[in-house]
């Protein structure tokens, strides 16, 4: 295929990642690319002509989502003027299922092929839409082995290309090192915080995790902490809410992913970056807080009996998992000095050994890459 040009649409942090990598990977593939559409910061590092930057105002939940269903209305608008009038060969739908349904069907009316990568959580929830999907789609393109038999079944064209946190999830650097770094001349444990992608995680989880922070400091006075900072999370705010909860933990923006691959434990918002963490083999605990219509709806409609994924893809509660009114600092503490004391930190990275092997291999960009070259070639 000599050129090609490609329509993508992401609406949150992990989407904008997996875009990013996946254009890379297509314009390895067919140099003479055009990638424009939705996205954030990473996909236009990746080359793409962003329109509209989705990323840095995303939200999660239904109560969180009506506030914002005027914005939503005119991203619509937008992107049905972007497939009429720049003509995609191929649309690139990256998770994001409310908004993205909706533009794929803009899409099929139009005759353009849809390729969805990263598909909604039909497995947790509303599984019904699986057929609304059959009907919007030319292939989905999944990450988890489990997801491939589900559309199968429902006679969707489907290709499990496995999961590209194989390859974005490494270390960058020598663990060992960013280790030392952090720790100085101390001895550690060494823990960091991960409150999320999303401004509302933002203020939701990390002063909770400042005070857990201040109780684990308590029983391990050399206890060293820090922030690997999201690129879609503002540093300005993260600071101010340090500076008042009175926490020393460092933001690390150097080397993140090796940082994280050295640390003793992990408190994370429940997301990808849960799934991340056990990639990197690191004991963690799983935290969420949300509106609380938001999650007495999700009590209703989400069938799993876990809420982080990397449980999910584990098949058990590997790590404790604490949500709405658990998510408290004297909680999060003892679970902490629990998994830090005794032997539930190595089963953790046995269990997260068997996890990494259920992703399929590395590539996965690359594979997604190819489904969506032959799509559009029809």
């Amino acid at each position: 295929m000599s050129s090609l040009k490609v329509m993508l649409v992401a609406g949150e942090a992990s989407g904008d990642m997996h875009g990013a990598e996946l254009v890379r990977e297509i314009r390895r593939r067919v140099p003479e690319l055009e990638a424009f559409g939705f996205g954030g910061g990473q996909m236009i590092t990746a080359g793409v002509d962003v329109v509209q930057d989705l990323v840095s105002h995303a939200v999660i939940g239904v109560a969180e989502a009506l506030r914002k269903l005027g914005d939503f209305y005119q991203i619509l608008k937008r992107a049905e003027a972007l497939l009429a009038n720049r003509r995609p060969d191929v649309l690139v739908l990256i998770d994001f299922p409310d908004m993205n349904f909706r533009i794929a069907a803009r899409a099929k009316a139009l005759g353009i092929r849809v390729v969805y990568y990263i598909s909604p959580q039909v497995w947790a929830w509303r599984r019904g839409r699986v057929q609304t999907l059959k009907k919007i789609v030319n292939r989905m393109l999944v990450v988890f082995p489990f997801e491939e038999a589900i559309y199968r079944d429902a006679e969707v064209p489907v290709t499990f290309v496995g999961h590209p946190l194989l390859d974005l999830a490494r270390p960058e650097g020598d663990p060992g090192k960013a280790r030392k770094r952090l720790l100085g001349t101390g001895e550690g444990p060494l823990i960091s915080l991960l409150p999320g992608s999303r401004a509302q995680e933002i203020e939701m989880l990390l002063p909770v995790m400042c005070r857990a922070a201040e109780l684990i400091r308590a029983q391990k006075p050399s206890a060293v902490f820090f922030i690997p900072l999201a690129r879609t999370v503002s540093r300005e705010r993260v600071e101010t809410i340090l500076r008042a909860e009175g926490s020393d933990a460092e933001l690390v923006t150097r080397e993140p992913y090796a940082c994280r691959a050295a640390a003793d434990l992990a408190l994370v918002a429940s997301g990808t970056a849960t799934l991340e963490t056990a990639i990197l083999g690191v004991p963690q605990l799983i935290v969420y807080r949300m509106h609380w219509l938001s999650y007495a709806l999700a009590r209703v409609f989400v069938k799993m009996p876990y809420f982080g994924l990397a449980n999910v893809v584990a098949g058990q509660k590997t790590a404790p998992e604490f949500l709405q009114g658990q998510v408290t600092p004297e909680a999060l503490a003892h679970a902490a000095l629990g998994l830090l004391a005794g032997p539930a930190a190595d089963a953790q990275r046995r269990v997260w050994a068997q996890v990494r092997g259920r992703l399929g291999g590395p590539g996965a960009a690359g594979r997604a890459a190819e489904e969506v070259i032959r799509t559009a070639q029809g």
